[in-house]
């Protein structure tokens, strides 16, 4: 068995309109999952586990009838050397900043009906963009052949006249869940950010989803309990942004710079836990990426080991037990 599972998700936000008496003038895209499904009950970000349909050099055939080339696929390469793992394209297949992005926009279609795509001519937009419309009687049956085949995704693609928007998803983090999961749920997941023009029209998949939530970061603090560690941490970068036109420009920047690996160290305490991550003064030198690992220092309370470490902190506290 893998040690993990590679996934893409992408973080949505959509301009609202300024609702009365909001800080905000945009709302986040939250998706609750299933009780039957992983990470029952928890709200989490459009996305899934990345498909071979995905990176197959088809469709550079389809982005060429829009008109694009290999120079075209360029800028979504970020100015960075080191590059984390989930970024190392394998041999015959797209390179890992297209495949990737079209796995998180075909997830996000299939758990939530939203189209990330265009179908102009070499014209797809970095900045906001609008959802590909798909009439309703269309949308229920493309979202379960997709749900059944991936390949059905660049079918879909086709006949619908569209093509993935790679260019309006920014990278925006990586994150690798830690060794104390079974390797069944660890994830080595791609994160990227878009921002919509309005909230569209959405249609959740009942196998894995069972509700579709539009929240303020404000608003969304309020599922805190509910929202896995990766999710929690990117909402409290996120709600430093009140207008969506500097949270975008923000993405944007952040993207050209490309992801850090994030892999959590947990550190047990005696009322609760801490996650460390990369630059915290704590996180530890050498960093098991397959073996159990996990910091006893459950003697010290959690403002006992934040006084331990004044320098630098970058770190997840839990108040209570997971």
């Amino acid at each position: 068995m893998k040690a993990w599972r590679e996934s893409a998700s992408v973080i949505i936000a959509a301009r609202n309109g300024l609702k009365y008496n909001q800080k905000y003038d945009y709302d986040l895209l939250f998706l609750k999952r299933h009780e039957k499904a992983n990470f029952a009950g928890a709200y989490v970000f459009p996305g899934g586990v990345i498909e071979s349909a995905d990176a197959d050099i088809k469709w550079k055939r389809l982005y060429k009838n829009y008109g694009y080339d290999d120079n075209s696929f360029k800028t979504l390469i970020p100015n960075s050397k080191n590059r984390p793992k989930i970024f190392h394209s394998n041999d015959n297949e797209l390179i890992r900043e297209i495949s990737l992005r079209i796995s998180a926009i075909r997830e996000t279609f299939e758990e939530c009906g939203i189209l990330l795509c265009n179908n102009c001519s070499k014209s797809a937009s970095s900045s906001e963009i609008t959802s590909f419309y798909v009439a309703n009687d269309e949308l229920t049956s493309w979202q379960k052949k997709v749900h059944s085949d991936p390949n059905e995704f660049y079918n879909m693609c086709e006949k619908l006249e569209c093509y993935p928007n790679l260019w309006a998803l920014h990278e925006w983090a990586n994150w690798l869940t830690p060794t104390f999961f079974p390797a069944s749920s660890r994830f080595d997941a791609a994160f990227f950010f878009t921002c919509l023009s309005e909230i569209p029209i959405s249609k959740h998949d009942d196998g894995e989803i069972n509700e579709i939530v539009w929240a303020t970061p404000g608003d969304a603090t309020k599922l805190k309990r509910s929202l896995p560690p990766p999710q929690l941490y990117e909402l409290s970068t996120i709600a430093k942004y009140k207008s969506v036109d500097n949270l975008m420009q923000f993405a944007i920047e952040r993207g050209k710079k490309g992801a850090e690996l994030y892999l959590p160290v947990r550190v047990n305490l005696s009322d609760g836990a801490v996650h460390l991550l990369p630059g915290d003064s704590m996180y530890p030198e050498k960093v098991e990426l397959y073996k159990f690992q996990i910091l006893d220092k459950s003697p010290l309370t959690i403002e006992e080991f934040r006084s331990q470490s004044p320098q630098v902190h970058n770190r997840t506290e839990f108040t209570s037990k997971l």
